[in-house]
């Protein structure tokens, strides 16, 4: 009988070290200066950087993978061995998933055609609007969901959004000053045909884990995070890519 019970306590302690080293994927959008392909077709951005800084310290080399946000962003909820970024984090997000960061920071703004007549001076007066532009399971389309907004026109790519605004098949986009330059050269619309209408708020970014990720690795990102803060290589880092930008304050997210 002990014998057995010998051979199932150490099937049992050879599972879990399967599973405690099991292979996880790392998964980033591009958009903006924070994730994209250069010239060259070289994955690069201030939040790639980091992450492969993060990486190097803690001895992963895996490769990340970029994907339309929607369906990384799925992957990162219905599977256990998922790293997603840059993801924002709110209050529904918060129990979600495990955090590490910020690794970025930006703002969430309504953006209007030029000329439109179109207004925006409150939350109020967007809730009016025939439709706003949104993307498609991105925090801030979920934002407007959680105040009861029911006029979105929701899309899995935002440069279709810069090419409705600029048309009239929408009033307003929800995005942030950098996404909406990046979306613009993709859609090949000058950024100068649009204005910020109204600033909805400032936001912060992390590198996201499932939720049953393995904890002693993100622990692992966590400190190697906290001393890229500590020994000035984040701030390297980005002061790089946004030279005039305010720097993100490291926290650790309960």
């Amino acid at each position: 009988m002990k014998k057995y019970l010998l051979i199932g306590f150490l099937t049992l302690a050879m599972l879990a070290m399967v599973f405690s080293n099991a292979p996880f994927k790392i998964y980033t959008e591009l958009i903006g200066r924070s994730q994209f392909y250069d010239e060259e077709g070289t994955l690069t951005g201030s939040s790639v950087e980091i992450v492969r800084e993060i990486q190097k310290r803690v001895g992963d080399d895996t490769e990340i993978e970029p994907l339309p946000w929607s369906r990384a962003y799925n992957l990162l909820q219905s599977e256990d061995n998922i790293i997603l970024f840059s993801t924002t984090l709110t209050e529904e997000r918060r129990p979600m998933f495990q955090w590490v960061g910020p690794i970025f920071s930006q703002a969430w703004v309504f953006y209007v055609k030029k000329g439109s007549g179109v207004e925006i001076n409150s939350m109020e007066d967007a809730k009016k609007l025939e439709k706003i532009g949104t993307y498609l399971n991105d925090a801030r389309e979920l934002y407007l969901k959680s105040l009861g907004f029911e006029n979105l026109d929701s899309a899995v790519d935002e440069s279709n959004n810069i090419k409705k605004l600029d048309v009239g098949r929408v009033d307003a986009v929800i995005s942030s000053p950098d996404n909406f330059v990046a979306s613009c050269k993709k859609a090949g619309i000058e950024v100068n045909n649009f204005e910020e209408a109204y600033l909805v708020s400032e936001q912060e970014l992390y590198i996201t884990f499932s939720k049953n990720f393995d904890k002693t690795i993100v622990a692992e990102w966590q400190e190697a995070l906290k001393s890229m803060y500590e020994d000035g290589t984040f701030e390297e880092i980005y002061l790089k890519w946004y030279p005039n930008a305010r720097l993100p304050t490291y926290k650790v997210v309960e």
